[in-house]
């Protein structure tokens, strides 16, 4: 959301999808392993019982990292050709003008390649919704996994509510109900996670 309080511009509409999905990955990746490993620890029954250590996670997320990178790569490399006959800036209809001029939007042009990303992130929080209900009976320090569950169900829902909106209503929102939407959607998602997260464990070392 930051980035948009900036002028509409090649490399703002190329920057935008590199913070978004490198920031989705770390933090709803971590989420999806920490549920991966609780639920690893409670099918667990054996005297030697698998244990995914923290070294572990940090590897599945670093290779989770790698291939948003290599995906980024080629979204960018594909927006560097599309900007040979066209540009990235959404250029919108002026609709009290006579002759129809071409303003700027402040905003990216909306591309089917983010059909795609959407749809992988959702695809993502599906399989850690998968995971939460799979160690739906686990016990965990301070009730973590409820919270892990939580954060993920809220950007579940949000997001795609927010996708379909988008999908269905782009062309009567204005620029500004837009900045308004992303904004909301930032507050409703990354804030609330941060709190979700951070927040149980702090109470928790206070009540020590």
């Amino acid at each position: 959301v930051a980035l948009h309080f900036l002028q509409a511009s090649t490399v703002r509409c190329l920057l935008e999808p590199w913070c978004r999905e490198l920031g989705f990955i770390i933090c709803y990746g971590a989420i999806v392993l920490k549920l991966y490993r609780h639920l690893v620890e409670f099918r667990t029954r054996k005297a030697h019982r698998w244990v995914v250590r923290d070294l572990d996670l940090l590897r599945y997320l670093c290779a989770m990292i790698v291939a948003v990178l290599c995906y980024l790569a080629a979204f960018t490399a594909t927006s560097l050709d599309f900007l040979q006959y066209s540009e990235l800036v959404w250029q919108m209809d002026q609709p009290q003008s006579m002759d129809a001029e071409q303003v700027a939007s402040n905003m990216c042009r909306p591309l089917r390649w983010d059909y795609v990303t959407e749809a992988g992130e959702l695809l993502i929080l599906g399989f850690g919704l998968q995971l939460a209900i799979a160690s739906r009976n686990a016990n965990t320090q301070f009730r973590e996994r409820q919270f892990l569950v939580a954060s993920i169900l809220i950007e579940f829902l949000v997001s795609s509510t927010f996708y379909i909106l988008r999908f269905w209503y782009l062309e009567e929102f204005n620029p500004s109900t837009l900045f308004l939407a992303l904004f909301v959607r930032s507050q409703l998602t990354n804030t609330v996670t941060l709190g979700l997260i951070f927040l149980p464990k702090l109470w928790y070392q206070h009540k020590q």
